[in-house]
C-alpha cells in the first residue's frame, strides 16, 4: 500500500509524510518556546521555588538556566549530524531514520515528565536526547529522498525536507499561543511524542534505498527490489543499476575518517563543503527568528500582539514555501538562492535600523520591523532556507554524499 511505485502523486505524499514525521521535533520544539516562553519561565521558577527556594530565581539564573535549555539543541544537533554517516553507510538511510524517529518519540516521552514533576535539568537532558535524533534524522532524510526518488522529482522532494520543517514551526508557535496549549506545558509537549511514533511506524515497511543495497550492500537482488518498491516498471531496472554504479564512481570506502579526508583532498568535493558552510552560515538568522521573534516584538507591542506577530511571522514563511515547491524544478539552485539571499540580508539590516530608530522617538518605525522580519521569513521560506540544506547532497557523488552532508 505504500509503495509508490513510480507514481509521481505517491512518492510526493510518501516523502512529505516521512519529512513531516522526521522534522516534527526539529520544527515543533524549537518554535513553542518562542510563542509560550512566560508560561516556561514560570515553571522553571516555580520549580526551584517548590524545591526550597522561597524568593525564586534571579533574571541572571534563569537566563543561564533558559539558555541552556535551549541551546543544548545545537550540542546535540552537531553530535547527532556527526555520527550520521557512521549509521547512514553501515546501517541504511531508512534503518536510521527509523530509530532516530524512536529517539525522538523517548525524548519527548522524557521532556513531558520533566515538566509535570517539574524538574528543569530532567527537560535539558531531554532536549539534548531530541537534539542528537533530529541532527541524525536530518541526515538521513535528505539521503533518503534524494536516494529514493526519480531524478525528475528529486528537487521538488528534496524542498519538501525544508516545508515540513517550517511548517512545523507554524504548528508549534500556534500550539504555544496562551489561547490553545500556551498554558499547558504536559499538553503542549507531549503532542510531539505522536509524529515521532508515527515516524518509527512508517518506516518499517518502507525498503532501504536503492543506492545504498547496490552499493554498500553489494546486493543486486535486494536493490532490484528497492527499485520495484519505489520506481516500479516505469523505468528499467538494469539500466538504473548501471547508472548507480557509474556514480558510485569506484568501491565504497566504509569506514568515516577517511572519507573526510578524502573531502579535504579532492577539489571538487572541497568546494562543494566550502559552499555547503557558506549557504548554511547566511541562513543561522533564522534560529534567533524561531526563538525570539516574540521578544524582539514585544520591545514595541504588548505580549499578545507579539505573539500574533510571531505566529504570522512563520505563517509567511510557510506559505512562501509552497510556491518553491514549484519553481524549484524550473529555475537554477544558484539563481534562486543568490536573489532570496540578498533580500533576506538586506531586510535584516532594515530590521536593525526600524529598531534603533523606533526606540528613539520614531515610534511607528516599530511596524518597520514587523515588515522587515515578515520579508525575512518569506525569502527564506521560498527558497534560501531549503536550498541551503540540499544543495552540498546535489553536488557530490554517492560515496561521499553521506559523510559532505554531515559536516
Amino acid at each position: 500500500m505504500l509503495a509508490p511505485e513510480g507514481k509521481d502523486y505517491k512518492i510526493f505524499g510518501l516523502c512529505f509524510c516521512v519529512a513531516v514525521c522526521s522534522n516534527f521535533m526539529e520544527g515543533y520544539s524549537n518554535s513553542y518556546p518562542n510563542t509560550a516562553i512566560a508560561t516556561f519561565k514560570n515553571y522553571i521558577n516555580n520549580s526551584y521555588v517548590d524545591r526550597g527556594n522561597p524568593d525564586g530565581l534571579s533574571e541572571i539564573a534563569y537566563s543561564w538556566i533558559w539558555s541552556s535549555i535551549l541551546n543544548v539543541w545545537f550540542i546535540g544537533y552537531l553530535i547527532g549530524t556527526f555520527v550520521t554517516p557512521y549509521f547512514t553507510d553501515n546501517y541504511g538511510r531508512r534503518t536510521t531514520l527509523m530509530y532516530a524517529n524512536f529517539a525522538s518519540f523517548i525524548g519527548t516521552i522524557i521532556s513531558t515528565g520533566a515538566v509535570s514533576l517539574p524538574i528543569p535539568e530532567l527537560l535539558f537532558f531531554a532536549r539534548l536526547i531530541a537534539s542528537i535524533s533530529s541532527g541524525t534524522s536530518f541526515g538521513a532524510l535528505i539521503l533518503w529522498i534524494q536516494e529514493s526518488t526519480p531524478t525528475h522529482m528529486r528537487g521538488v522532494t528534496s524542498f519538501l525536507s525544508e516545508t515540513s520543517f517550517i511548517f512545523m514551526t507554524v504548528v508549534g508557535m500556534g500550539f504555544g499561543l496562551d489561547d490553545v496549549f500556551g498554558n499547558n506545558l504536559i499538553v503542549l509537549i507531549g503532542i510531539g511524542a505522536i509524529p515521532a511514533f508515527l515516524g518509527f511506524i512508517l518506516m518499517i515497511p518502507l525498503k532501504e534505498t536503492p543506492k545504498f543495497l547496490l552499493i554498500n550492500k553489494n546486493s543486486k537482488v535486494k536493490c532490484s527490489e528497492s527499485l520495484s518498491f519505489y520506481f516500479g516498471n516505469k523505468y528499467d531496472h538494469i539500466d538504473t543499476m548501471n547508472l548507480i554504479m557509474k556514480e558510485s564512481d569506484e568501491v565504497e570506502t566504509k569506514k568515516v575518517i577517511p572519507l573526510i579526508k578524502e573531502v579535504f583532498k579532492t577539489p571538487n568535493l572541497l568546494k562543494a563543503y566550502i559552499i555547503g558552510v557558506l549557504a548554511l552560515q547566511i541562513i543561522v538568522g533564522i534560529w534567533p527568528i524561531i526563538y525570539l521573534s516574540t521578544d524582539f516584538f514585544s520591545v514595541h507591542f504588548d505580549n499578545l500582539t507579539a505573539q500574533y506577530y510571531s505566529f504570522g511571522l512563520t505563517l509567511a514563511c510557510f506559505f512562501a514555501n509552497l510556491p518553491g515547491l514549484l519553481i524549484i524544478d524550473r529555475f537554477g539552485r544558484r539563481p534562486l538562492f543568490l536573489i532570496t539571499a540578498v533580500i533576506n540580508i538586506i531586510s535584516l539590516i532594515i530590521y536593525i535600523i526600524s529598531d534603533r530608530l523606533s526606540l528613539n522617538g520614531y515610534s511607528y518605525m516599530k511596524y518597520g520591523c514587523v515588515g522587515s522580519l515578515f520579508t525575512f521569513g518569506i525569502s527564506y521560506g521560498i527558497a534560501l532556507g531549503p536550498i541551503a540544506y540540499f544543495i552540498t547532497s546535489e553536488m557530490v557523488p554517492q560515496r561521499s554524499r553521506a559523510v559532505v552532508q554531515s559536516m
